[in-house]
Order: C-alpha cells, then structure tokens, then sequence
C-alpha cells in the first residue's frame, strides 16, 4: 500500500492512505511548520498552506452534497495537487475495480450511457478518459448560435454519442488552489469579471453536474466552499535531489507564495500595470540565491551541502533562468500574435506566464498554441471539423477551447495559460491530459516553436518546473 504524509493542525503528522505517497517503510519526507497537507509526489515534496490557517474539513467542500457520495474533494484533491491526476484514477480503479464515487457516467467515462455492468465493461468505458488521462466529460451543445463566426462541418466520435447538435468534451479539473494569484479560473473562463464571482458561480454549477445536486446551494454553503478555496495555496517545497526548496535563500514553497503579491494586470507585457510598473521578462526570482557563486548554491562546500545537492540547485537556477530569458520566436498565437499585431513576437516562457513567482498570465487573455489541434488529438477524443463563416476555412480539433462560449473563431483552441505553482504534482498536463509528464510539455513547445533545445537545456528546465 502507498501512503502519503499529512501534516494537519497543531503540528500532528498522521499517515493516510492513498496514492502518490511514499513506499511503506521509506524515509520521511520533511514536512515544513507551515504547511497543513502535504504530499509526496514524482519530483519530491508538495505542501498546503491556508490563509486561515487551518485546512476546516467540515467545510462544505469536503462533504457530499447531492444524490452521490462525491465531494469536491473527489477531483480536487490536495495529494493530486488540488486536481485529479491519472495515476490517482488508476489507483482508484484498481482498488474499487471501477465503483468508486469517481466512476459515475453523468460525467466520467466515454459516453454517458455505456455500459458499465462488468469490470470489463467499465474498464473499456472509463480506461481511455477518465484513467488514462485524468479526464472529466461534458456535453457540449453546437451549432446552436446565430453569431458564432464558426459553424460545425463534421464530428467523428469513437464512442458513436457526438452528433451535429451535440459533442462530448473532455478536460482535466483544473486545480482548486492558487486561484487568489490568477486573473481568472477554469481552462477558458467563464463570464464573470472577478475571480470570486467566477469560484462562486463554478461552485454551484458543480456540485448540480458532477455531485447530481437538484436544488441550488444556499448562499453561506456557497459563501464558505468560495472562501475555502480562495484560501488554498499550494507549491512543490521538497526536491528529491535539491532538497528543501527554500533552503539556503531560496524562495521555493507554499509559504513564500502566500506571502507572493498579486493583483489583475502586474506585469503586463503591454506596459499597462495598474501600479505603473514596466514589463520584465525576469517572471521568477525564487532560486537566485542558488546562482553559482551564491551561498545558497553550496559555495565550496564548507556549509555542509554536498556536491549533489549543489549540482541539483545549480539545475534549478538554470532552468529558471532559461525560463526567463531564454529567446525564441513566437508564431502563429491567436491571442497573442494577432493582440499585438505582430507575426512574430520575439519572446521566452515569461512572455505568456508573466505573473511573477506564479506563472499565470496576469489579465484575462487566452492562447491557442495549437494543443487542440488533429495532430495532438487522442483517438479517444471527437473530432471535430469547424468552418469560418466567413472565409471558408476549416479546422480539425478535438476542443473548442474558449471559442464555443464566445462564437468567436481567434477563440477556437484557445485556453488561458494556467499557475505553473505545484506543477510536479498534477500531471498530465494541457486541457486534454495529452503530456504524460513535464519533459513531454518541455518537447512539445520545443518543437512547436523551433527553440531548439538541447537534452541539457531540457533537464535543466525540467527540474526548474519541477521545483516549482
């Protein structure tokens, strides 16, 4: 059995069961003073920290609140990283042979009447989605807006449900922690201008698809998830080979981005910070303190720190600053390329993840990079032929991104670009799960963008979004 090490109120240490821990009988990570929950994941150590100071699990995001045992809590959970991560949905499979309460068809699986009678059968309809890649479903209706720009051509759907009235969407939860350092929530926002009208909209709207609530939840109910998760702050503070991740200055950790300011527009790559403040590309500064020659990277030695742990946190450093200042051209970026009137911004990581020490994009703006594309496509996933209007042109995707809420056709594919903060706990990743692991994330805009990384530049920007 795998466990994975709490740290709860009062400074207790229990041990839960679950997956993503430490084996039995392996060495115990350490758990910092501040954290509430921690959890053990591929890359080392990840910590919960709350601004109440206390993680309250009577609050109504941990408890059932409609016709099935689910909880919030069932996809967003804090040992997966306030998400839900294929190798939690294997686990959770394996054990319950498919009847846990993740395994309902209103929202999980390939199509919501399959058959789930026998182990096979749920293995066939849950396996590809929901196990493999984290995926929760959704049934999108299409074609139904006059002023869309785009109209739907064709839909290929494995599981034989889609049609031109109606397609299945498939997306990975996006985690319910961080949200007080981001612009906006979910893959592709929802209409309300402020994040805490957008949590309290998405509460309710969850807890009737995914719990079966039938009648709306009463204000405090609502009033007491939103603050909740508005609350949750979560980071990766353990590296397996660097060790503490704000040892030695370092600024890693759950409790120096609690303390991380943010407000909507800082940092803006178009100049326009509410505090005045000019744009910097230097997005992250958490690992300066482990620049060579720095005492926090080890100096010579003397301070204790081995030779392995200074080559870790000298990796680090790299990849941050490789993050940073790294140039590469950007092309062909419906929400970028076309907002500046450029067809080609001269940029690095930090141009689209420009809140600093967070990596979220610090306004409401979204980007397609082409990850709903065919070529990116699984063959579990619809496929789905778009027309312009207007000009005649086609698309094959497998998700509209922000385009079926607006109508828009610069909006089809696009998703915002989400916190990096705690990534190493959460994989997979991009909206569809389609990333198995960081270094495919790394490989994927190394190819799509021509930067021309090579097997050094990619472990050193691997351990760098690791740590983070």
């Amino acid at each position: 059995m795998r466990k994975a090490l709490t740290a709860v109120t009062g400074g207790m240490l229990v041990m839960v069961g679950g997956c993503g821990g430490t084996e039995d009988g392996g060495a115990t990570p350490e758990v910092s003073q501040t954290a509430l929950l921690g959890a053990v994941n591929s890359a080392g150590f990840a910590e919960t920290v709350h601004t109440s100071g206390a993680i309250d699990r009577s609050n109504p995001f941990f408890q059932p609140l409609g016709a099935n045992p689910r909880t919030c809590e069932t996809c967003h959970s804090s040992a997966q990283g306030w998400t839900l991560t294929s190798s939690a949905a294997t686990f959770s499979f394996l054990q319950s042979q498919g009847l846990a309460p993740l395994f309902e068809l209103q929202d999980a699986g390939n199509r919501p009447d399959a058959d789930i009678s026998t182990l096979d059968a749920r293995r066939a309809t849950f396996g590809p989605t929901t196990v493999q890649r984290g995926l929760i479903r959704f049934n999108r209706t299409i074609n139904n807006n006059p002023n869309a720009e785009f109209t739907v051509t064709e839909v290929v759907d494995p599981s034989g449900f889609s049609d031109l009235t109606h397609v299945l969407s498939f997306r990975r939860p996006t985690p319910t922690a961080n949200q007080s350092k981001v612009p906006s929530t979910g893959w592709n926002g929802v209409p309300n201008p402020d994040v805490r009208g957008a949590v309290t909209g998405t509460s309710g709207g969850a807890t009737r698809l995914h719990e079966q609530r039938v009648d709306p939840l009463d204000p405090a109910t609502v009033t007491a998830m939103v603050d909740f998760q508005l609350g949750v702050v979560f980071a990766q503070a353990r590296d397996f080979r660097a060790g503490r991740l704000d040892a030695g200055g370092a600024k890693g950790g759950a409790a120096n981005l609690l303390a991380q300011p943010f407000y909507v527009g800082i940092n803006d790559i178009q100049g326009n910070d509410p505090m005045g403040q000019p744009f910097t590309r230097k997005v992250f500064d958490l690992y300066d303190a482990w620049a060579p020659g720095m005492d926090g990277d080890g100096g010579d030695g003397g301070d204790g720190v081995d030779g392995d742990v200074r080559d870790a946190r000298a990796a680090i450093f790299r990849g941050q600053e490789m993050f940073n200042n790294l140039e590469f051209d950007i092309t062909g970026v419906s929400g970028l390329n076309d907002l500046l009137g450029q067809d080609t911004v001269r940029g690095t990581c930090s141009t689209c993840h420009n809140a600093p020490n967070v990596g979220s994009h610090s306004v409401v703006r979204f980007f397609d990079v082409g990850t709903a594309d065919q070529p990116n496509c699984g063959s579990q996933l619809p496929l789905v032929t778009v027309q312009n209007k207007a000009t005649g042109e086609t698309r094959k995707i497998c998700d509209f991104g922000r385009g079926l809420g607006t109508g828009k056709w610069s909006d089809v594919g696009a998703f915002r670009a989400p916190p990096l903060r705690g990534l190493a706990a959460r994989a997979p990743y991009f909206h569809d799960g389609q990333a198995h692991d960081i270094r495919r994330v790394i490989n994927y805009f190394n190819g799509r963008f021509q930067i021309h990384l090579n097997d050094d530049h990619k472990r050193d920007l691997e351990a760098f979004l690791k740590a983070l």
